[in-house]
């Protein structure tokens, strides 16, 4: 197999454009639209001795230091300002401007209680803060501190992880993980195939294992073992309240680890990574320590009420149980590019960190994706657990990402327009709202979907037209409009929703699709 080469070309290039950006911050339009805010600051400052002005070098860059130190302090404030108040709809109709909304009134709309936020600049961390409450019980709020739980967040720590045993000549890239694995073995691949599993492949995950649910469990419910899960699959008892349908590859590694260090991972992950980065407020721990327990966020269902237990227990942490802050998660995506570039690092090799950005199977790092080109290239990752839903971003070549992360299972749609207002001050290639024409439909084809549509015997979408859109009434919930897409699929603007119909074979409707986000909803005609 060939490997694409680490994506952010040579090393000079990469310091040069962080030169360019540490100017581009004290002469950018932000800046200057600051200055003219704060006039004093233009005001000379000589210096005196015995009468005559003496302006020495060393004071001049005394000067300058502190100069830029307040420009930056200005420009943070002014980029944290247009996050607040910028947030994006995904679309937008042709015709008409982009509204900016704030963060607190989408966070009403979605039903998401609580929000943490870190912001990147110069590949270190430049804000951070919490939004809204960790519980809308007990309406605590939430601070940077508070924890979220991460879900596939967690996996490059696990890929860091493996690849600190790596460096330590403990484990091989490219040898057959049987070779370290004790209380089980991994089936071959298909034909066709090299005819083993590799480490690069598990933590890359482009290798064919054995597809199993990874369940979540109530945290007063003894959950099964990893290794029960692997071999046996999903016990009946106690009952799992949530399966995980990706990640195999990364409970196999989570054994695996196990397997060659005779440690928990938990354990492992804290040892190797947590406390060598810094990391005081992440953990793999199920349940969760006492202290971290008190800082830790409740996951709420869609309707915004908390979840029974506050949230679940993952028995394959290195998948989904991983619990953190945006502030740490960005602290470790920081420590993973400058070990990358050689600038520094904490923990691992220069050539290990890099192979964690290098796509190893089409866009596919170790734990991350990759995407982007050139000057945009990109790493990025969601989480999904019952009850929360995180991002991280981070672009290389400008030394910018973000982390958001939400305590909600409306999350993902409130992350998406975040992540347009971090974009658009902090003038990023992606995550920009998508203008679309307005169609209008021969009225015949409007009348063949008007009907009431069963999601549920206590819930159905009740469908009329109007002009040339059509409007679904939910059971218990405000209308919404719903604009022509194409013959079949149409889109409504708040919230961003997609729906298709369905027609048998004699071109009857017999019922439609609604898809949000990660939410996928079907519901027959009945009428």
């Amino acid at each position: 197999m060939t490997f694409q080469p680490f994506p952010f070309g040579p090393f000079p290039k990469i310091l040069s454009s962080f030169k360019k950006i540490s100017l581009e911050i004290a002469t950018g339009p932000d800046y200057n639209e600051l200055m003219a805010q704060h006039p004093r600051s233009n005001r000379r400052h000589p210096l005196w001795t015995g009468g005559a002005l003496a302006v020495t070098a060393t004071a001049v860059m005394v000067l300058l230091f502190a100069g830029c130190e307040t420009r930056q302090e200005w420009l943070t404030k002014s980029r944290i300002r247009k996050v607040d108040h910028g947030l994006l709809r995904a679309i937008f109709l042709k015709g008409q401007r982009p509204e900016k909304l704030s963060l607190g009134s989408r966070m009403e709309f979605y039903k998401v209680p609580g929000v943490g936020l870190a912001v990147l600049d110069r590949s270190r961390l430049e804000w951070a803060r919490g939004y809204g409450v960790r519980d809308e019980h007990s309406r605590e709020p939430v601070t940077p501190d508070t924890m979220f739980q991460a879900g596939a967040l967690g996996r490059p720590v696990a890929a860091f992880a493996a690849l600190k045993l790596v460096d330590e000549g403990r484990l091989e890239l490219d040898g057959d993980v049987n070779s370290g694995l004790r209380r089980m073995k991994i089936p071959a691949p298909g034909p066709g195939s090299a005819g083993k599993v590799t480490l690069r492949g598990l933590l890359s995950q482009d290798r064919a294992v054995p597809e199993t649910g990874l369940p979540g469990y109530a945290p007063d419910a003894p959950p099964p073992s990893l290794m029960v899960l692997l071999e046996e699959g999903l016990p009946s008892a106690p009952p799992a309240l949530d399966v995980q349908t990706d990640g195999a590859c990364y409970a196999y590694l989570q054994a695996l680890l196990e397997d060659v260090t005779s440690k928990a991972f938990p354990a492992l992950a804290k040892e190797s990574v947590l406390d060598p980065l810094g990391l005081r407020n992440s953990t793999f721990a199920a349940p969760l320590p006492g202290s971290m327990r008190t800082a830790a966020a409740s996951g709420h269902g869609r309707d915004g009420r908390p979840e029974a237990g506050k949230w679940l227990d993952y028995p394959a942490a290195a998948v989904s149980g991983f619990w953190s802050t945006p502030s740490d998660l960005a602290a470790f995506a920081s420590d993973v590019l400058e070990t990358a570039m050689s600038k520094g690092g904490r923990a691992l090799s220069p050539g290990l960190a890099r192979a964690m950005l290098t796509p190893q199977s089409e866009n596919s790092g170790f734990g991350f994706v990759i995407d982007g080109a050139g000057q945009d290239v990109r790493f990025r990752l969601e989480g999904r657990t019952r009850g929360f839903r995180s991002a991280l971003v981070v672009y290389p070549y400008k030394g910018q990402g973000a982390v958001v992360m939400t305590n909600s299972e409306n999350g993902a749609l409130l992350i998406e327009e975040v992540l347009r207002a971090v974009s658009a001050a902090y003038e990023w290639p992606d995550y920009k709202p998508l203008e679309r024409p307005l169609f209008r439909l021969d009225p015949s084809i409007y009348q063949q979907y008007v009907g009431r549509y069963q999601v549920t015997p206590e819930y159905a979408l009740d469908v009329t037209y109007e002009d040339y859109y059509l409007v679904i009434r939910p059971t218990g919930q405000a209308p919404t409009r719903f604009f022509v897409d194409s013959q079949t699929f149409f889109f409504s603007i708040d919230p961003y929703v997609r729906i298709q119909f369905v027609s048998d074979d004699k071109g009857r409707v017999t019922g439609l699709v609604l898809w949000q986000q990660d939410f996928k909803q079907e519901a027959k005609k009945i009428s």
